[in-house]
């Protein structure tokens, strides 16, 4: 699609409050699994709130699915679905509940499901990752092992924390991270949704700031790679050539599991002139 842009008198051209973002999602079922139980989702609305100012706000998610052949796409899926319903009720402030609301409805629905047939959708449980970008905030929901990376100055922080056995016991100091990094217990869950019918989820509020690169994965994307090609991906600012280079590098190790990765950079925060701007960086493409 080539870049087309859209120019209106200066006196009629809304103000943007909040974020322009330019991402790329990619989804691949690895070289070994039989279908891809992994599920994602990006949106982006732009909303007018008065005559002269609109705002505009993106949801990006990553659910991987466990729990049988047929039940992890399921519960990714209907996670999603969980998502959607509750984001299209949001117009924007208090992401944290809306957030909240949508993980608590997804664990519900996929217990339900599982209880209602449990030799067909037997431990039917899926991880999620959610991240709400609203004016100059990022709200994260997350439970399980998925993984949201941040690139600011030269710096990557991890900022989610693996629900994970390997995990907990390096937060109790039983174990070093060099020791977690090989463990057993690396990829076994110790939270879920839908594992339970009460969930427990970790909700944080982080300040977005123009130039920061974001890598949301699943752990069939990040368990292939060094932390140092995570770093280098994101310090370049393609992110479209920079997520396919990520994929690339872990379908080349043998790729056991479902992969997905949505890399994206905060190109604008705060008020600006919303027009002109590009088609290119609304719909993602880097």
């Amino acid at each position: 699609m080539g870049e087309n842009s859209i120019t209106m008198p200066a006196d009629k051209a809304p103000n943007l409050v909040g974020v322009i973002v330019t991402w790329r999602a990619i989804t691949h079922q690895g070289l070994t699994r039989s279908q891809n139980e992994d599920a994602h989702w990006v949106t982006h609305v732009v909303e007018s709130k008065t005559d002269t100012e609109s705002s505009s706000r993106y949801i990006f998610a990553v659910a991987d699915g466990l729990g049988g052949h047929r039940g992890g796409a399921i519960a990714s899926r209907m996670a999603l679905k969980a998502i959607k319903e509750e984001f299209h009720t949001w117009h924007g402030g208090e992401a944290d509940r809306m957030i909240s609301r949508a993980m608590q409805n997804a664990n519900q629905n996929i217990f339900c499901v599982a209880q209602s047939d449990p030799e067909l959708f037997q431990k039917m449980q899926t991880t999620l990752t959610i991240v709400a970008l609203d004016n100059d905030s990022l709200v994260v929901g997350h439970v399980g092992d998925c993984r949201l990376y941040r690139m600011r100055d030269d710096r990557i922080d991890q900022l989610t924390r693996d629900h994970t056995m390997a995990s907990d016991m390096l937060q109790m100091h039983l174990i070093t991270s060099q020791q977690a990094s090989a463990h057993p217990g690396r990829h076994q869950l110790t939270r879920s949704v839908g594992g339970d019918p009460f969930m427990n989820a970790d909700i944080t509020r982080h300040e977005t700031q123009a130039g920061d690169t974001y890598l949301l994965c699943s752990d069939g994307l990040w368990s292939e790679l060094t932390e140092e090609e995570i770093r280098s991906a994101l310090q370049e600012h393609d992110t479209s050539q920079e997520c396919e280079k990520l994929v690339r590098l872990a379908l080349s190790r043998g790729a056991p599991d479902n992969i997905t990765g949505i890399m994206f950079h905060i190109d604008i925060v705060g008020k600006q002139a919303a027009l002109p701007f590009s088609w290119r960086s609304l719909l993602g493409k880097g």
